[in-house]
């Protein structure tokens, strides 16, 4: 179990949200943003203290995190890069005092033909790596083959995880969540009351096509 002071949670929560927000459109945002570089510049900050301060400079200046709901998911509107619409997305933080430090969270994000579901790291996976994420699924767990996003800090899970989010994960109060890849682990605790109804706040949010 980490030990965390409630100043360091705080910052952790807030810039884990920035930073999800900031990778929510895959690489486009990156087009748009010129202070982008220093986020990815951050990324390969092998010191987690460090990054986290690097993250603060980097995105404080630029973006104001969003307002969370009683449960602690967050509505966050993303514009892509040269007038493209936008992209809308519900995120959630995780327990930082039980989860790795490199988990920044969960994100569901609305697709071209629905919503998808995305665990956010902050060291960021090799473009060709498939990392492999546990979830529960009813009494049991399944793994799934995940994609990184270009940012490398987003791995999209495959459409098996929007039917465990509308379906087994309703009755479940926290989320455990592991990834690995080549040697490395990553475990999560992303709290999960609220679920049903930020998904359909999501959807209804979503762009009509």
């Amino acid at each position: 179990m980490l030990s965390v002071d409630p100043v360091s949670l705080f910052r952790f929560l807030s810039f884990a949200v920035l930073l999800i927000a900031l990778i929510a459109v895959g690489g486009g945002a990156r087009a748009a943003d010129p202070g982008a570089e220093g986020v990815e510049r951050c990324r390969t900050i092998l010191d987690a203290a460090a990054r986290l301060r690097c993250f603060e400079e980097a995105t404080a200046p630029r973006i104001k995190a969003p307002p969370a709901s009683p449960n602690g998911w967050r509505l966050v509107r993303t514009p892509r890069a040269e007038d493209a619409g936008e992209t809308v997305s519900m995120i959630h933080t995780p327990d930082v005092m039980r989860s790795d430090p490199d988990f920044a969270g969960l994100m569901l994000r609305c697709a071209e033909h629905g919503l998808e579901v995305l665990v956010v790291v902050i060291s960021p996976f090799e473009p060709r790596s498939r990392p492999v994420v546990t979830v529960p699924a009813g009494k049991d767990s399944v793994r799934l083959d995940a994609k990184p996003l270009p940012t490398g800090a987003a791995l999209r899970l495959p459409d098996d995880a929007v039917g465990l989010a509308s379906g087994p994960w309703q009755s479940l109060t926290e989320l455990p969540i592991k990834v690995e890849d080549a040697g490395t682990s990553i475990r999560g605790i992303v709290p999960l009351a609220g679920l049903d109804a930020a998904m359909k706040t999501l959807r209804a949010s979503c762009p009509t096509p």
